[in-house]
């Protein structure tokens, strides 16, 4: 795999943004059943949530192009 990749980046991104994710979804959990105070770790974790959607979009979107030039390469080829 290429260093500059940026499908090798996007995938970095979600690992990490998907991990702080569920600390903070368990968190917010905790504290709601707790009694205590959870409207900043609720919003952190939609933050989170939303950040790693758009990874994922990106991901799906870097996929889909690398696939058409695939395609368009082949098409010359033949």
């Amino acid at each position: 795999m290429r260093r500059n990749d940026p499908k090798e980046l996007v995938d970095l991104g979600l690992g990490f943004v998907g991990f702080f994710a569920v600390a903070f979804v368990i968190i917010t959990a905790v504290c709601e059943l707790t009694g205590q105070p959870a409207l900043t770790w609720a919003l952190v974790s939609l933050v989170l949530v939303i950040v790693f959607i758009a990874l994922l979009q990106a991901r799906r979107r870097i996929q889909a192009s690398r696939l058409r030039a695939e395609e368009a390469r082949a098409g010359q080829d033949s």
